[in-house]
């Protein structure tokens, strides 16, 4: 399989309902918008953590989904683009920026078929949770970013820890890591959001493609890539990051999810 055939099948899998999907979890964009304009921080302070001020500064979110974080971004005076391979997707977004009152730029694309003079440098990029496993090989998508940054930008990872993704299940309500996180190839899984959609709906659905990746991959791939790595962290307490049932006080044992810095 190459990466063509991989982003075409993923792109008929999230341009299924994604829309009603967003609105099942959050409510309406106008509702959901609300909550964002309360409180930008709240989604985004992970990141500020790591970058600082963003007032003026160019965002790119790549595969950013329903841009609950890139209108958050915009709140906060950033100037964001969102490229993502869903036109569902955009319209959840652009329907919240246009409640927040903030401009957002949204490219429905495949990250790699992105053009390098297509859009100027920015200022930070950021790639985050569950994405990194819709690439067939990680060196051309972060070659890509790499183009994409300014000579003093930040490139953040953020994305769920291959133990949790490749090795645990949960078994009567015991962690039981008894998944190969050594294997390679591909899978064929449920689209991410289709548990918030019903029964009769889910059962219709397209069925995405992924290849999930060992941390020392990914690390070996931005290595790879021309990108200086300036910070790792394995990240303790991400309850979310557990599948439902998980014991109690997992998350402060094993690391939910990870988290990288790069820079050029």
């Amino acid at each position: 399989m190459n990466q063509q055939q991989m982003s075409e099948r993923n792109k008929v899998g999230w341009n299924q309902n994604a829309y009603q999907a967003w609105v099942s979890r959050h409510g309406q964009p106008i509702d959901y918008a609300k909550q964002l304009m309360a409180d930008p921080l709240k989604k985004v302070s992970f990141y500020l953590d790591e970058v600082g001020e963003v007032r003026g500064k160019r965002v790119l979110n790549l595969l950013g989904s329903k841009g609950n974080k890139a209108v958050c971004f915009a709140l906060l005076g950033a100037d964001v683009t969102v490229v993502d391979l869903s036109s569902e997707n955009k319209r959840y977004a652009m329907e919240l920026a246009d409640v927040a009152g903030v401009s957002l730029t949204y490219i429905v694309k495949d990250v790699l078929e992105l053009q390098d003079e297509e859009l100027p440098p920015f200022d930070i990029v950021i790639l985050e949770m569950g994405v990194l496993h819709y690439f067939v090989d990680l060196h051309p998508l972060f070659q890509k970013v790499s183009k994409l940054m300014n000579k003093t930008g930040i490139f953040i990872i953020r994305d769920y820890h291959p133990i949790i993704s490749k090795a645990l299940r949960i078994l009567d309500g015991e962690a039981v890591l008894d998944g190969d996180y050594f294997k390679e190839g591909y899978l064929e899984v449920d689209v991410a959001y289709s548990a918030l959609l019903p029964t009769q709906v889910q059962q219709k659905l397209e069925k995405n493609i992924i290849r999930q990746w060992t941390l020392s991959e990914v690390v070996n791939a931005l290595i790879k890539s021309d990108l200086k790595l300036r910070k790792m962290k394995e990240d303790k307490g991400v309850h979310w990051a557990f599948p439902a049932g998980s014991p109690e006080g997992i998350a402060e044992r094993l690391p939910g999810t990870f988290t990288i810095c790069a820079s050029l």
